[in-house]
């Protein structure tokens, strides 16, 4: 044994007592003993000894094993009792079992006892291990129930079958249910508009096995559903864990209603000030009047017939409306130029892609805006300027724009001369196509006038 144990014995006979002890020394127990006869001596070596296993005796003059059983349990629940007796019957020790006996041992077979007693304390320390698991288990069950509940996300634990399992306070607030109403029924036929259920129920299948899935372990901006059909956007997190020996998921949300309209009140805001700095070289270039908005009315198109991403689509848009400012820089005089321009006119309208360039480039965009404008004008053979560019040095916003701002140049009127019309500037780009322009972009934009009717908006 690893520390010496403290036994109370309740035992009349001298000679028993002794009998048991020796039979414990044999067995090379480490052990003090306390023997006692009568009920308050018992109750007395409970209090003051505080013994680590009970033997009883069944049957004692003035008192009775199962009295002190009682007391014992009552007094002393961790320690385990073995009955020790000769007179105990299979009635009576199935009556010392029940009332709470660790285990029984005849006098007569006190070989049976040390064996006895390291199981009970054996069984004895699972118990209390098990009993401070489920504490342990429920004090942090409730702690997390604390901490949830007046959290300010909605928290949701989801069963791998799709069913709730819990559902704090702010997800009441937030989707419409409470508790009673939303814990037990499955999650998707909740919260989940229709239109995406049937894909969220397939993530369920690996889930319930592997604790896996799309989902798991991301943050999501997604849709949801209140209780009285209206959708709503949430930022999601979902994670996963495994309790008694099954996976739940466990999800984080916040509505992002209002952030998002605030987003697109500043995306509002800056697509007016991207407009409105536009103008200003429309202002002093007045030939090309709602130049910028039909060429980054094209550009987006093209981009997005491309399978360009969202982002680089709005990148393009913004580089668009930009992408002549740079005139500024140039005299108003040459600007606006009824003949052609001379070689000094045309190098002084050559700057203005490195002028835009610089403008720009101190205002932190996360799109490569500043790219787009300088190049521009530059073209697949080197031929083009500021830099003389080749090929795929050229960033794809810049050859986008490139082909969009010559469609734009020959198909819309100018107030010194008419439309070129579409079937020049088909003509021009095509025969253009892997010598100054993009092949991709070129075949999109002829798909575009020529089989999909594409035409510009017209300028307010």
């Amino acid at each position: 044994m690893e520390k010496e144990l403290r036994i109370l014995h309740l035992e009349d006979s001298v000679v028993d007592a002794e009998l048991v002890e020796r039979g414990l020394r044999n067995a090379r127990m480490a052990f003090t003993i306390k023997r006692v006869e009568t009920r308050d001596d018992f109750i007395k070596a409970i209090d003051g000894f505080k013994p680590d296993l009970i033997l009883l005796d069944y049957k004692l003059p003035s008192f009775d094993g199962l009295s002190a059983l009682a007391i014992a349990r009552e007094k002393c629940t961790d320690a385990p009792v073995i009955f020790v007796s000769g007179v105990i019957g299979e009635d009576m020790a199935i009556e010392t079992l029940k009332s709470g006996a660790t285990d029984y041992v005849l006098k007569d077979k006190l070989a049976r006892l040390a064996p006895a007693i390291v199981r009970a304390l054996r069984e004895s320390e699972e118990i209390r291990e098990r009993k401070w698991a489920e504490d342990a288990l429920r004090d942090s069950e409730e702690r997390f129930r604390v901490v949830a509940e007046s959290a300010g996300d909605a928290i949701v634990c989801l069963e791998s079958t799709g069913i709730i399992s819990f559902w704090n306070k702010k997800a009441g607030e937030m989707f419409g249910y409470t508790a009673d109403d939303a814990i037990g029924k499955a999650m998707h036929a909740l919260i989940v508009p229709e239109r995406y259920r049937e894909k969220a129920c397939l993530g369920l299948k690996s889930f319930s096995q592997t604790g896996t899935g799309p989902v798991i372990g991301k943050t999501l901006e997604v849709c949801a559903l209140h209780r009285e059909g209206s959708e709503f956007p949430i930022e999601i997190t979902i994670s996963a864990m495994r309790i008694k020996g099954k996976w739940t998921a466990i999800g984080i949300a916040r509505d992002i209603t209002e952030r998002k309209n605030n987003v697109q009140k500043l995306q509002n805001a800056l697509n007016m000030t991207i407009e409105a700095i536009s103008k200003i070289g429309e202002m002093r270039d007045p030939y090309t009047d709602g130049h910028e908005k039909h060429v980054a009315q094209l550009a987006c198109v093209l981009a997005k017939e491309m399978g360009l991403s969202e982002g680089q689509i709005e990148g393009i848009r913004v580089s668009a409306f930009l992408h002549d400012i740079g005139k500024i820089v140039v005299p108003s005089e040459i600007l606006s130029k009824p003949a052609s321009l001379n070689e000094y006119e045309m190098g002084m309208v050559k700057t203005h892609p490195r002028a835009g360039c610089d403008i720009v480039k101190g205002i932190v965009f996360p799109w490569p805006v500043s790219q787009a404008i300088l190049q521009h004008h530059e073209r697949l053979n080197g031929s083009g300027y500021p830099n003389g560019l080749k090929g795929e040095a050229i960033a794809l916003e810049a050859r986008i724009l490139a082909v969009a701002d010559v469609v734009e140049a020959m198909v819309n009127h100018r107030p010194y001369r008419p439309s070129l019309g579409v079937d020049m500037a088909m003509k021009e780009i095509t025969q253009g196509k892997g010598v100054l322009y993009d092949v991709r972009v070129v075949d999109t934009c002829v798909r575009l006038f020529t089989e999909q009717g594409f035409q510009f908006d017209a300028v307010v």
